[in-house]
């Protein structure tokens, strides 16, 4: 790869992080949860997004960094990681969805199927997170589910925001990102 294409790539990439630290900066909606300070916002759209304009390697780098440093930015420091490993399980399940079943092939119906897949994912994984750390606080599992169960409004929310923003959003990014082929998955 030409050096200049390298350049382009990383400078593409600290892009789409600002993009994605933006976006949850100044799009969000507090929800009330007994056990977070949760609430909705576009962060998890432009995760799936970046994977499937940028490719694998490149979206999740910068999704995560973007997602890394608004939680060590804005007070979430110590749950960072976990935002990390979250999104890094999203992702998973979202390439294999669009690699091994949709073969690389994208529609309005696989999109919406993706962004689908990737918000219920985020909120099982988000479920197991708040019930784990229940779990380890001393409740019982019933109890510790129950508790967890009060954190997920805010979850259920962006997941369906990430469900139509993916499918809205695909289209009119993709035209961007082919205008810079250094860029395109």
């Amino acid at each position: 790869m030409h050096k200049n294409n390298s350049l382009f790539e990383w400078v593409a990439m600290g892009m789409y992080a600002a993009l994605i630290i933006l976006a949850i900066t100044f799009i969000h909606i507090p929800m009330p949860s007994a056990i977070s300070k949760s609430f909705v916002h576009p962060g998890n759209a432009l995760v799936v997004l970046g994977v499937l304009l940028m490719g694998e390697k490149r979206g999740t780098l910068a999704a995560v960094a973007g997602l890394f440093l608004y939680d060590v930015l804005n007070g979430y420091a110590s749950v960072a990681i976990f935002t990390v490993l979250e999104n890094l399980v999203v992702i998973a399940v979202v390439s294999l969805l669009f690699r091994k079943v949709f073969h690389s092939e994208l529609t309005i119906g696989r999109l919406a199927t993706i962004g689908i897949v990737a918000g219920v994912t985020k909120v099982i994984v988000i479920f197991i997170k708040y019930t784990f750390r229940q779990v380890l606080l001393g409740n019982s599992l019933a109890a510790a589910m129950a508790i967890a169960a009060t954190g997920m409004p805010a979850s259920l929310f962006t997941a369906a925001v990430t469900a139509v923003l993916v499918t809205l959003l695909y289209y009119p990014m993709k035209k961007v990102v082919d205008r810079y082929p250094a860029l395109a998955a």
